[in-house]
């Protein structure tokens, strides 16, 4: 059996669920979204060492006790019941829910892809920079803060226009494009001091590379972000942008997988730059992101590679499992 923690609303859901389940996998969804007001979490410990787990969604009980395989994809906030109006009672059941949802995927027997409290850690920008380095990839010079005589500093170093500076997270009610810092915008630096900013050197280059690896397969796609209107920023022309596989240097590979080793990833969506001597750079790792919108302008085999995992993991004996899991967990191996 294979839990996925996702929702109807991703698009990456129903292509994973649909091969899966062609190829025979029994796959349980939990949209947390609908937990507790109608998916239902149970623990018990009867008279034996283990637990018992099990989740109810759509009124039918999942037993995961069997549970090998597990992808954390896109959790939703949890959703109580209208009638829980009052503050202090809306804030104790969203933490006893919390509890009791970490409670089940703590117990789970299962190699997750990825596993939540790695994801986390990892998607943390300033962490993730650290692990590049130490992998041996090349990254930008970089200040993260909030305190503007540091931005000043900063850019006075490399010039405003020789500094982007972005958001830590792309938020959809908030979303912000990167951008190079204008002259113009130096005197409103003193705007950090009301929330973080990242600043970065600027990387020259014409082409973007989003790199997607799942296990140990990799898969590099070059994004020709130079051919379009807003070249810093592919996301803005996503529809458009031209894009073609790409094969990496080898030793650019192998500091890949050992950055997803060192961050205890299975599966992550990578973002470098190639400079125009060759160099190449690397800004971000998303342990969740978007693998489609590359598979559909390129041809490469993305989704099946990802359901080749999951398979893989499923059908594992239990010492195959184990030794999966030691290898992925470690965020510092």
């Amino acid at each position: 059996m294979i839990l996925v923690e996702s929702h109807e609303g991703d698009d990456h859901l129903a292509p994973v669920r649909t091969e899966l389940e062609r190829r025979g996998h029994d796959v349980v969804v939990l949209d947390s979204g609908r937990y507790p007001l109608t998916t239902g979490v149970t623990v018990a410990y009867d008279d034996g060492d283990e637990p018992g787990l099990a989740v109810t969604v759509d009124g039918k009980e999942h037993d995961l006790t069997g549970c090998r395989a597990a992808w954390w994809r896109r959790p939703l906030p949890y959703t109580l019941d209208p009638v829980v109006t009052d503050p202090a009672a809306q804030a104790f059941a969203l933490t006893e829910c919390d509890e009791g949802l970490r409670g089940l995927r703590a117990l789970l027997p299962a190699v997750w892809v990825n596993d939540p409290d790695a994801d986390t850690r990892a998607s943390h920008k300033a962490y993730q920079l650290r692990e590049a380095r130490r992998a041996g990839l090349a990254t930008p010079r970089t200040v993260m803060t909030n305190d503007p005589d540091r931005a000043r500093a900063f850019v006075t170093a490399h010039g405003p226009g020789r500094t982007v500076y972005k958001s830590f997270l792309a938020q959809a009610s908030a979303w912000r494009e990167t951008r190079v810092l204008r002259p113009a915008e130096v005197d409103l630096l003193d705007a950090v001091r009301h929330a973080p900013v990242i600043f970065q050197e600027y990387v020259p280059g014409d082409v973007d590379l989003r790199v997607t690896v799942v296990g140990d397969t990799v898969h590099a796609a070059a994004i020709h972000s130079a051919r379009t209107a807003y070249a810093l920023d592919f996301r803005l022309e996503l529809d458009t942008v031209p894009m073609e596989p790409y094969t990496l240097p080898t030793p650019v590979q192998d500091a890949l997988l050992r950055l997803m080793r060192r961050l205890g990833l299975v599966y992550g969506a990578i973002d470098l730059r190639v400079r125009p001597d060759g160099e190449h750079v690397f800004f971000e790792v998303n342990p969740s992101g978007q693998w489609l919108f590359v598979e559909e302008r390129t041809g490469l085999p993305l989704t099946r590679t990802f359901v080749d995992v999951l398979a893989g993991l499923d059908r594992a004996p239990d010492g195959c499992v184990t030794c999966e899991q030691n290898r992925t967990s470690p965020p510092g191996g």
